[in-house]
């Protein structure tokens, strides 16, 4: 048995090491409690629970986590709660990776009655099944640019057959419906009035009450409106079943009788019951969702006449989503609902991680989310484990002296002014309780009280003393009446004396719950954050970090937590879904798979010849071999040192001459050895970085013909820096950079960083790395170019509702596929599908083509269009294939045949996650192997679809790239019944065509190098995506002509037909 376990240290010390019993987390930056049988008690702010069977979780302090037990730890955020599990993914090494989830008994087989439905449905033969001879005649196999835009989905030709059958769980859950109606109403809210019985309808209450009627019913009034409506109509009739996601959809499995519409409703005013809001509520409907038409298409595939239509049964699916999800929303605030499908616990079985890093009060906290799907032959539930970020809950006045937030007397105090900002930034609008006499009212911020507050205009009768920037309770005097009825000011440090008996702290800030014309200010102490609050907000670096660390899970932990857990929160067994007619089996399904062999990579060796390098675990090295095809030779480059702090190593010419010496000897890269120096000084500061010393640098780089600089930053950049460089690097003046680290080159012998720098030099200097030693075979007498393109919407930027969407499109330019050349333009906000530049970036791709190919246009041409939701899958053949055909028409001659399209939809943004059955299936980090695809079970036979995961996940659970065709004219016409394999086969062996990296990556390289242009495009406007490091981007200097990126900034015209973004 192990030892018992000591008590953690105070401020900054760790927990005690695990035992039986477990060690106390340390009040204020300890570390977790040790882990043990028992798991240890959680300290205020510094431990979280001792070790569960996942690992002690460290605190939101600096403190880190406890080491893995066996037992929930009883410490929670505050210490005086039911905590969640430790977390394992910090606390060492989480000993989960090596077990294999099971339930009780044998792994059940995938449910033979559904393979032989699949099986009937599309057969594997060349003739097919059942629903593909049926309806093949609807799938479009040759090209008709003339033709209207398809908007019917190709029928699966088959399910694949290639690679090594194997057995996995899925998280998903079979449900069992009966075959009812679903009658759906969508209800409206809007305020009435407002009720006081000492009011005779004449005063300035009745002006506010006719104010109020013109607001918006929305946030935590709406649930209770909604709830309220939802009480009063079973009152009316007790037969009824109902549910509601509380704002605008009521389901029920009859129709409702109204003997008033709009239903009036009361809320009473927490502060005065005696006084109520007055709510009117509009119910608009029915529309009727048939459960038994539903049934009967997902044991047949065939909708008839309505086979265009998709997704299908919208309104039944979305009914089934809004029942599933009543059980978990009635039970706020234990569980916070975050959109239409994630819940997250916030009782005793919360699982959080502070996210204090920068000072800012948000946790990270694990939930669930839910989504009901159909499958081919039966209903299915799809529960995955997610993680999402919140206000922290508590007492402001602990987390205020935790990070050390005080009251700033001086805007002087950089230190203190940031502290409180940071701490300031995501309070406004947080709901609260107000702690005051025994009392708790529910409250929202409205600020920190700053210097602003006393401003004249606003007439508020409020004093701040002078130059205070945030002052504490005793710098705000107010106006108060004594009991004479006499008015003088006052403190709010001697009122809260007086009034409550209460000391306030001097030093913390102070906070308004009202608003600037009418404040209402408390101290810190009589302030507690409600828990569950969640919030949209672009999380820094080290927050960033922090979050990933706490969802990078093992498949084992997360499968444990879907079934155990997962059921209990989202109310899986509960009784409100049996009056539904609704039942969700206990045991998560498991699905046949299959995994696919990993191709040989080719390089070249010393002597120029072709040398095999075999890939194991989905990747490999570059030891004795050099790249395939040298790019372009870079005669004159320069290299200079960034320090954000004087004692940041500086790398000098020698060093930089050994990294050139290296690319050039052992990886084939032509390069010369010696750089091209602007004088004797190899650095600047930061600050000149960011200010004109460096567009000088550009500007003498220009002017010598610099064809690629080496930047060589003392530390890692988060604020600027990088989006600096490769604005004007890319936009204006048209030069080849690479960023690196001084600590990572200054390494004695750290070859594999230089390694992974030079792959990216070659590549932006049109090389090629490796090729697949196997061509693959539509790609192999190079007629066939392969596109990727993606869209990516500004998120998480408040007051930047006009941000512009962001396009990156790349497409290969030989047989090769190692060249990846980016467009890029801006189009409107929040706009997915794509415009009219989309002609105009298409055939820019055709005419690279065309000048690498000998003056010959492709035949094929396969598309992988990334990020598309399900909901706009037909958009993209209405709305954007037209764009593709009016580019071809343009570009190819009467006399030559349009080319043939393939479009692949690829998602990695999805929640179906798969683990193995068996320990000889597992990856050695707990996963399934690379090369796994799976097509049945949890997929619709209709459509052609299939889930793969290519890549070696090093850590959690892997995800799956989903690939769903949309349209075919390639595959089928060229390969009949092997067009299933051959697609498969295509996409997971391109995942090994990845230039920058010597393995797989987890999506198709076109769809992934689309993705990394629109970043790259977020970065050439940081005063739009990085509004911190606005005042510091100059966008002077050197123009360029039309380039790849209009409305916005251009990329260079001697960058724009590189692979500049890597």
């Amino acid at each position: 048995m192990a030892d018992r376990g000591g008590r953690g240290g105070g401020r900054g010390r760790g927990g005690g090491r695990g035992g039986t019993g477990g060690g106390r987390g340390g009040s204020y930056g300890g570390g977790g409690g040790g882990g043990g049988t028992g798991g240890g008690r959680g300290g205020s702010y510094g431990g979280g629970g001792g070790g569960g069977s996942y690992g002690g979780r460290g605190g939101p302090g600096r403190g880190g986590p406890g080491r893995g037990g066996n037992d929930r730890g009883s410490g929670g955020y505050r210490g005086s709660r039911g905590g969640g599990r430790g977390g394992g993914y910090r606390g060492g090494r989480d000993d989960t990776i090596d077990k294999v989830f099971s339930v009780n008994g044998p792994v059940p087989a995938p449910d033979r009655e559904i393979t032989d439905l699949e099986s009937r449905l599309i057969g594997n033969d060349a003739s097919g099944g059942d629903l593909a001879s049926e309806i093949s005649k609807l799938s479009i196999t040759e090209p008709n640019p003339d033709a209207k835009p398809a908007d019917v989905f190709p029928v699966r030709p088959a399910y694949g057959s290639n690679g090594q059958p194997v057995v996995l769980w899925a998280n998903y859950f079979a449900v069992n419906v009966k075959p009812v109606t679903f009658y759906k109403y969508t209800m409206d809210f809007a305020h009435a009035s407002t009720f006081d019985p000492t009011n005779d309808g004449k005063t300035a209450e009745d002006k506010a009450a006719a104010k109020a009627s013109s607001r918006e019913v929305k946030g935590a009034k709406l649930y209770l409106a909604a709830k309220r409506l939802v009480e009063k109509l079973k009152a009316a009739d007790p037969s009824l079943v109902l549910a509601t996601e509380f704002k605008s959809q009521l389901i029920s499995l009859k129709e409702l009788t109204l003997t008033e519409n709009p239903v009036r409703l009361e809320l009473p005013f927490q502060s005065d019951p005696s006084k109520f809001d007055v709510i009117e509520a509009k119910i608009h409907g029915p529309t009727e969702a048939p459960l038994e038409s539903l049934l009967s298409y997902i044991k047949a595939m065939n909708d008839g006449p309505n086979d265009t239509v998709y997704p299908k049964y919208p309104e039944a699916v979305d009914a089934l989503n809004v029942v599933l999800g009543y059980g978990p929303r009635c039970r706020q605030p234990d569980i916070s609902a975050v959109g239409s499908s994630r819940f997250f616990p916030f009782d005793a079985n919360k699982h959080i991680t502070n996210l204090f890093q920068d000072s800012h009060l948000l946790i990270a906290a694990r939930g669930f989310f839910q989504s009901a799907r159909l499958g081919t032959g039966r209903l299915l539930l799809n529960v995955n484990v997610s993680h999402g970020v919140f206000k922290a809950g508590g007492r402001l006045d602990e987390m205020f002296a935790h990070l050390g937030v005080k009251s700033v007397s001086s805007k002087s105090d950089r230190e203190g002014m940031w502290r409180v900002k940071a701490a300031a930034k995501h309070l406004p609008k947080t709901r609260v309780w107000l702690n005051l006499q025994g009392t708790r009212q529910s409250r929202a911020i409205c600020s920190l009280v700053s210097s602003e507050l006393s401003d004249p205009k606003l007439n508020n009768g409020i004093r701040i003393a002078p130059n205070c920037a945030y002052p504490g309770p005793k710098d705000v005097q107010f106006l108060l009446k004594d009991d004479s009825g006499n008015s003088g000011y006052i403190t709010v440090f001697e009122h809260f004396q007086k009034k409550y008996d209460k000391t306030p702290n001097k030093d913390f800030p102070l906070v308004n719950l009202g608003s600037a014309s009418k404040p209402f200010i408390y101290p810190a102490e009589a302030i507690e954050i409600q828990p569950g609050q969640a919030v949209k907000a672009k999380l820094t670096t080290m927050e960033t970090t922090a979050m990933l660390s706490a969802a990078c899970r093992s498949p084992y932990s997360n499968a444990t937590s879907i079934s155990t857990e997962g059921r209990k929160t989202l109310g899986l067994d509960d009784v409100s879904l049996i009056k539904f007619g609704i039942s969700v089996e206990k045991n998560l399904l498991t699905v046949s798979g299959r995994v696919l062999a990993a191709p040989k990579i080719s390089y070249l060796d010393d002597k120029k010849r072709h040398k095999d390098v075999i890939a194991a675990k989905g990747s490999w090295n570059m030891r004795s071999v050099q790249v395939v095809k040298p790019g372009n030779p870079i005669e004159r480059w320069s290299f200079i040192n960034i320090k954000n702090r004087d004692r940041c190593t500086e790398i000098g010419v020698p060093t930089m001459k050994d990294f050139a010496k290296f690319l050039k000897d052992n990886m084939g890269i032509l390069i010369k050895q010696s750089p091209v120096m602007m004088g004797s000084d190899l650095s600047m500061s930061r600050f000149d970085a960011m200010n004109d010393p460096l567009d000088k640098f550009f500007r003498w780089a220009a002017g010598a013909n610099i064809q690629y600089i080496f930047f060589v930053l003392g530390e890692k950049d988060t604020r600027g820096l990088y989006q600096r460089i490769k604005t004007l690097a890319d936009c204006v003046y048209g030069i080849h950079t690479s960023i690196v680290t001084s600590q990572q080159m200054s390494r004695e012998g750290n070859l594999a960083y230089y390694a992974n720098v030079g792959l990216k030099v070659n590549l932006k200097m049109g090389g090629a790395n490796h090729r697949l030693t196997n061509e693959l075979a539509l790609l192999k007498d190079g007629k066939t170019m392969v596109v990727g393109y993606d869209v990516t919407h500004p998120t998480n930027m408040p007051g930047m509702k006009e941000a512009p969407s962001l396009v990156g499109l790349v497409a290969s330019i030989n047989r090769d596929c190692a060249q990846w050349p980016a467009y890029s333009w801006e189009q409107t906000s929040r706009q997915e599908m794509l415009d009219e530049r989309l002609v105009e970036a298409f055939s820019s791709r055709l005419n690279l083509w065309q000048i690498n190919n000998q003056n010959h246009l492709p035949e094929n041409i396969v598309i992988f269009r990334d990020g598309v939701s399900e909901s706009q899958f037909s958009k993209v053949l209405v709305e954007e294939l037209p764009l593709i055909r009016k580019a071809c028409r343009a570009k190819y001659p009467a006399s030559q045949r349009q080319p043939k399209l393939s479009i692949i939809v690829s998602v990695k943004r999805h929640n179906t996650r798969f683990n193995p059955t068996r320990a000889e299936d597992m990856s050695d980090s707990g996963n399934v192997r690379n090369g796994t695809v799976v097509d049945r079970g949890v997929t619709q036979a209709r459509y052609w679809d299939f889930f793969l995961t290519a890549h070696h996940a090093l850590k959690g659970t892997s995800r799956p790239a989903h690939y769903t065709v949309i349209l075919d004219e390639v595959f089928r016409s060229k390969y009949r019944e092997r067009s299933v394999n051959e697609l498969e086969k295509m996409t997971h062996e391109l995942c090994y065509l990845y230039g920058r990296a010597t393995k797989a990556v987890s999506i198709c390289p076109p769809a992934y190098y689309a993705d990394i242009v629109c970043e790259r495009a977020r970065a050439h406007r940081p005063e739009i995506f990085d509004v911190s490091d606005t005042d510091s981007v100059s966008t002077g200097g050197k123009g360029s002509g039309r380039g790849s990126v209009t409305g916005g900034r251009e990329v260079h015209s001697a960058l724009k037909n590189s692979m500049y973004y890597i």
